[in-house]
């Protein structure tokens, strides 16, 4: 017993204190993304630039999950297909040719996190949205993608403005 213990203890000691130095590492293009996800909005009324952000939200076809305006936090989320009819018919013409099984993406649900911050360098406040989603293929396997098109976030912000400044002008 005694010798199994004096094995077994300084192989735990070995792998139990394993270093976790990179788990907290930022990746390169954090800083890139967190600019992308971000910005500020000069206002003092967060209530109404979270109203705002909601009603932009459920304008481009999502469907509020959660908000918490204490928080500053809205969650919310879309089903959408996957994947182009175009995009299918190729990859099962190649099945067919190759007499391999076909695999293609066939729904996604799409999730976006929105987080509001009191800003601390100037007025206002600070919104940051994440968009991700799940995608499942015919064969009911699922992966999980960021979505970090440029586009996708300019056009959400874009909207917000024009959004924050109708709703505080009453127009």
């Amino acid at each position: 017993m005694k010798k199994i213990f004096s094995i077994i203890l300084p192989l735990f000691l070995l792998f139990g204190c394993a270093s976790y130095d990179d788990y907290y590492k930022l990746d390169e293009q954090y800083l890139a993304r967190r600019q992308l996800e971000t910005r500020n909005f000069e206002t003092k009324d967060e209530e109404l630039l979270l109203s705002s952000s909601a009603q932009v939200l459920q304008d481009l076809g999502f469907t509020l999950d959660e908000t918490e305006t204490k928080l500053g936090l809205i969650t919310a989320n879309k089903d959408r297909e996957a994947g182009s009819t175009g995009q299918k018919v190729g990859i099962i013409f190649l099945a067919a040719l190759t007499g391999t099984q076909p695999i293609y993406d066939v729904q996604q649900k799409i999730y976006v996190t929105l987080v509001s911050t009191k800003s601390k360098t100037n007025q206002g406040y600070n919104i940051r949205v994440e968009f991700a989603r799940i995608i499942w293929d015919n064969m009911k396997n699922a992966r999980v993608e960021k979505i970090s098109d440029e586009e996708i976030y300019k056009d959400f912000f874009s909207k917000l403005s024009q959004s924050v400044f109708l709703t505080a002008h009453n127009i």
